[in-house]
This record gives structure tokens, sequence and C-alpha cells, in this order.
């Protein structure tokens, strides 16, 4: 097989992937055309990334607390909201896909020379992404350090939020500043994104098991749509309409893509990634913990508002200890995976706005990524 050619102007931080490495892919892919379906799905999933990181980056804390306040006041009856986002989000992502594999060029700059600095630069680079980044991250972080104070109390041990933050922090940090270090740093995020998110998964559907579930109102709730009357209806719909894509959303899979030297062969890849690593965890990991509050908490009378509030109302109806800690576990990985999605973005959005090349062993790749810290 011919040796994928490199594009002359391919982002930098792929060009550390060394050329044989594209080439072994590039041969993997043609050979999955005559692979079972399962297998060939199974190889898709191995080789994608940028979906399941904008997965994890999507399932933040802000996203987890509306799907828990859905379930705990509505019940099962607005599960639908979640398909109808994620469906038009799927739409965007997959022009996204077409613009990262047959255009391979730098979205934000020629954002900024089709429609200029304040579009391109200061309201999609700085402000819908690096000062979102910082803003959302103090939320990852109120609810993380909760998260790990009480899993320590479940253990008996006193770990209050002001001393636990430096734990959550390594860990995010570390995992952040790995991303665009060669091939096998970024492999290593990217795998990352994906455990947790299993993570996710099999903690919420374990919790689910333990509280049960209407399944005849769950499929009810997914098929056919319910608002509230009035004007909170109208919010609603807008707010769960527009909360599984967002501006940071399609700049990091553009992005991760480049960053993986994707070209005209990694379209069906991409697209698969969209679906298999983006679409699926989101509606799985919100049909979850939409479904936990409302088997628990809906219909209970007070609903508490935070996520914080949320996770100590259900804690009693876990039962034992352990059921207790794997939806903590489960809950936690929610905020490291944003975190280290945010960092991320910040680094791109950062040097795309200053037209500065991304090198993420300079000192100024690492401080763009940690501005969120």
């Amino acid at each position: 097989m011919a040796s994928v050619k490199r594009r002359d102007h391919a982002y930098p931080l792929a060009q550390s992937i060394p050329q044989s490495t594209l080439d072994h892919e590039a041969e993997r892919l043609e050979r999955a055309k005559s692979l079972p379906v399962l297998r060939r799905i199974a190889l898709y999933v191995g080789l994608g990334g940028p979906g399941f990181l904008g997965a994890a980056l999507t399932l933040g804390a802000g996203t987890m607390t509306a799907a828990m306040i859905s379930g705990a006041t509505w019940g099962y009856r607005t599960l639908w909201l979640s398909i109808v986002a994620i469906g038009s989000g799927v739409f965007m992502m997959a022009a996204m896909a077409r613009f990262t594999c047959q255009g391979g060029f730098s979205l934000l700059q020629v954002q900024k020379k089709k429609h200029g600095t304040l579009l391109g630069t200061v309201l999609a680079a700085l402000i819908g992404v690096v000062a979102v980044a910082i803003v959302f991250n103090f939320g990852q972080y109120a609810l993380a350090t909760h998260l790990i104070e009480s899993i320590a109390d479940i253990a008996g041990v006193s770990f209050p939020a002001e001393l636990n933050w430096p734990v959550f922090a390594t860990i995010t940090i570390w995992m952040t500043l790995s991303y665009g270090r060669g091939h096998r740093g970024t492999t290593l995020v990217e795998r990352f994104m994906k455990y947790s998110l299993a993570i996710m998964i099999v903690c919420f559907a374990a919790s689910l098991a333990v509280v049960g579930i209407d399944w005849g109102a769950a499929i009810k709730g997914m098929f056919i749509p319910w608002l509230p009357g009035g004007i909170r209806g109208i919010d609603l719909f807008i707010a769960s309409s527009a909360a599984a894509i967002g501006v940071m959303d399609w700049i990091v899979f553009h992005y991760a893509g480049l960053t993986k030297g994707w070209g005209p062969r990694h379209e069906k890849l991409a697209r698969i990634d969209i679906l298999m690593g983006f679409a699926l965890p989101f509606l799985i990991v919100n049909f979850l913990v939409v479904s936990v509050f409302a088997a628990t908490l809906y219909g209970s009378g007070t609903v508490p508002q935070t996520a914080m509030e949320l996770a100590a109302a259900l804690m009693p109806l876990l039962g034992e200890t352990l059921g207790k800690v794997v939806f903590l576990v489960g809950f936690l990985a929610i905020p490291i995976t944003t975190t280290v999605g945010m960092g991320i973005a910040c680094g791109i959005a950062t040097h795309e706005a200053f037209g500065w090349r991304p090198d993420a062993n300079s000192w100024r790749w690492r401080i763009s990524v940690l501005l969120p810290q």
C-alpha cells in the first residue's frame, strides 16, 4: 500500500506522529472493510478518540446537575430531550468531520479570515472557549472536591474539600499536559477518556440496578414528547436542546482530529467516532442519571437544587456502603474528564487566537492548557 501523504500544512501537534504510524493506521482502516460488523466497530472505536474526548468534555457538572434535577422534578418524561439535543449535535459534528478530514485547515484561522477578528478570535476563541473553560472549571472543582470528601467520609476519614483539591489537580494537570506530547501522549489521554466514560456507565448502571426502573415510563419518556406548561417548558426545551453541543465541542473535535493526523481516508472513522464515541455515551449516561433520580426522588415533594444536594439526598437510598461508593466514583469521573477536556480546548483556542504555533513541550502551551486550573 502506498504511504499516506502527510499534508504540508498539517496541524503542528500531528507532526510528531511517525509516518509509519499513519501508514499502519491507514492499512488497518483499509482492511476493516472486509471485517465482520462487530469487529469493524471495535476497530473503529479503538482508532477513534476525538468523539470520546468531546463526550467526556460535554458530560460535565452542569449537564449532570441538569439531568439529576430533571429526573427528580419530572421523572422520566424529559428523556426524549437528550435524543433531540444529541440529534442536532450529531448533524453539526458530521459537518465538522468533513471540514477536518477533507479540508485539513485551521478552523479558527479560516473563521478569522472570512468573518473578522471579532467573530473568529474574540467571540469564538477567547470568549466561546477560553473564558467558558475558566469559568466552568470552578464548578468542576466544587463538585469533584465534594465527591472526594464524601468518599472519604464513607471510609471513615476526614478529607475536606479545602485539603483534597490537590488530588484532583494532580490527576487533571497530569492528563492535560500529556495531550499532544507525541502519539503516545495523545493516545494516553484518549484512552483515559474512553475508560472514564466506561466507568460512568458501569457505575450509574449499577446504581440504577439498585434503585430499580419503571421501564414503561422510561420508554414513554424517550419517545413521547412532553414539556411543562408555560415559559418553564420553553426554557427547558431551549436549555436541553443546546446542552449537547457548543462552540467548545466542535473546536475540540476538529483540532483533536487534526492532532491525530486525520485526512480524507479517515472521514468514515470520524463519523463513526461521532456516533460511538460522542453520541452514544452522552445518551446512555443521561438516560442512566435521569432514571436514577426519577426512580428515587421524583414525587418526594422536595427537589434539591445543586449536584451536591442531589447526591446527598440519593445516598441513603442506595443502601449498602458499596452502592454509595460506586455512584460517587462514577460521578467523580465526570468533573475529572471535563477539566482535562477544557484544558486542552483552552490551549488550542489560545494558540489559535494569537497565532502561536502549538508545541506541547513549550511553556506557552503548558500555561495555556492550565489556565482553567
